[in-house]
């Protein structure tokens, strides 16, 4: 049969338990001369709770035409790809996404799962260590906001804090060492266009008994968390007058001027997008567009999708019906292949 052979989905019915179906959204499309005409399909508005069956009784007046729905839309995975109600959307914050973001002006070379730990501070010539009281395992790294998250930790680490990185160095043998990025100078431009840069060297090797500068370049192998969000509130793009800019963008005067395209110590970097939302001197024209704002904008976009003129459904069950028989060859139906 046509579609013994395709890979199985679940898909979870409301009113029913999870039932295992033919995916058969990998092998069916429309045609191409059906997709290129726009009259086929119409604009619909997916209302706030609304699942595929129930887009489907409305539309076309029966539920069980719920894989239409999907296959007008090219979702093959309801859970992750259709628009979320208001509730799903506070849970996903709530659970999926709670946790911190921390920002460090390092370049690091930071992975999943790689352990950020608490630096412990002692009095003048006191030594330094760890406080494994405190710490949380990275969740992800976002090198061009140099944002730093954590879902899953234990204490707390403030922002103003001191911190260490370890990675183990294989799986299961618990066995961790510092990551790479601590220490590293830089001869930044304080502004776009700047006709010089500015030498940043930092402490001399040793000098690691007080808390780290402004900048903790060459010597150290810690770093200051500038600053700590929740997840949901952190950074993850920047506007000016509604469209996207480069993190590294100079703020000057009354625009956004040029960029400095590149991922390094962004310490002395003071005229960027990014080193001023992390100092806290970001301009009101430029906009930090967080992560649950993010989310909510792409869901309620998702809530916009086509649909098959109802006058097309049911031509196109018929040649669903044809193709489900199998031995059809091509071109033998006009909506779908």
């Amino acid at each position: 049969m046509y579609f013994e052979k395709m890979t199985k989905l679940n898909y979870d019915f409301p009113s029913v338990s999870t039932m295992e179906m033919q995916d058969i959204f990998r092998r069916v499309v429309f045609t191409e001369s059906t997709k290129n005409n726009q009259g086929n399909f119409e604009t619909y508005i997916v209302k706030e709770g609304q699942r595929p069956e129930d887009v489907a009784e409305d539309f076309y007046g029966n539920p069980e035409w719920w894989w239409l729905v999907l296959m007008c839309n090219d979702i093959i995975d309801v859970e992750s790809e259709w628009t979320k109600s208001t509730h799903e959307v506070n849970s996903l914050f709530s659970n999926y996404l709670s946790g911190f973001s921390y920002f460090v002006f390092e370049d690091l070379d930071i992975l999943p799962n790689d352990i950020m730990v608490k630096r412990w501070i002692g009095e003048q010539g006191a030594t330094e260590g760890i406080t494994t009281d405190h710490y949380g395992v990275i969740s992800s790294y976002d090198r061009l906001l140099h944002k730093i998250d954590v879902k899953q930790y234990a204490g707390s680490i403030e922002e103003g804090e001191d911190v260490y990185i370890f990675r183990e160095s294989s799986i299961n043998s618990g066995d961790y060492n510092l990551i790479s990025g601590f220490g590293s100078t830089s001869c930044v431009q304080p502004y776009y266009g700047s006709p010089s840069c500015v030498v940043f060297e930092g402490p001399s090797a040793g000098a690691g008994n007080w808390p780290a500068p402004l900048c903790a370049t060459a010597g150290t192998t810690f770093a200051k968390i500038q600053k700590r969000t929740s997840i949901g509130n952190s950074v993850v793009e920047f506007e000016y007058q509604s469209d996207p800019i480069n993190p590294y963008s100079g703020v000057i005067g009354n625009g956004i001027s040029g960029d400095f395209l590149k991922y390094q110590n962004i310490c002395g970097m003071t005229g960027t997008v990014i080193y001023r939302y992390i100092n806290g001197t970001l301009t009101t024209d430029v906009k930090a567009v967080t992560v649950r704002e993010k989310a909510i904008i792409n869901n309620d976009k998702n809530r916009t999708i086509k649909l098959l003129s109802p006058s097309l459904a049911a031509k196109l069950s018929i040649e669903m019906g044809v193709l489900l028989k199998g031995g059809v060859s091509r071109g033998t139906t006009n909506i779908i292949e």
